[in-house]
């Protein structure tokens, strides 16, 4: 049975020793709300879902390992969507491309007179 996962929130939250940018999100699994934390893994950032604070095993855990990867690769969409590959918000681009603007500006206007 497919997992419904939505993710309502993700953020840049700090870095870790290394200088890498965690990543925090938070959302449901069929109903059931989630927290994950990224770590890098092999040089990527990779979700983790926590529990009670701190990542847990498969032990124990209210997640199944099928929940884990859903959570986890939609996370990854989402990150990817809103950040591409950096941790900074990706910007929109006003123009089309190959689309050109002609800039001028009005002489009379004392602002754009040098001084």
């Amino acid at each position: 049975m497919a997992k419904t996962v939505e993710v309502s929130k993700i953020t840049n939250v700090r870095e870790d020793k290394k200088g890498n940018t965690v990543f925090r999100a938070a959302g449901t699994l069929d109903g059931r709300k989630f927290v994950a934390l990224t770590i890098q893994w092999q040089g990527e950032p990779i979700f983790k879902v926590q529990e009670n604070g701190s990542h847990q095993g498969l032990d124990g855990s209210g997640f199944t390992r099928g929940d884990r990867i859903a959570i986890a690769r939609t996370c990854k969409a989402e990150r990817l969507k809103l950040f591409g590959n950096g941790e900074k918000d990706q910007v929109e681009p006003e123009l089309e491309a190959g689309e050109v603007v002609d800039l001028s500006a009005d002489e009379t206007d004392e602002d754009s007179v040098a001084a």
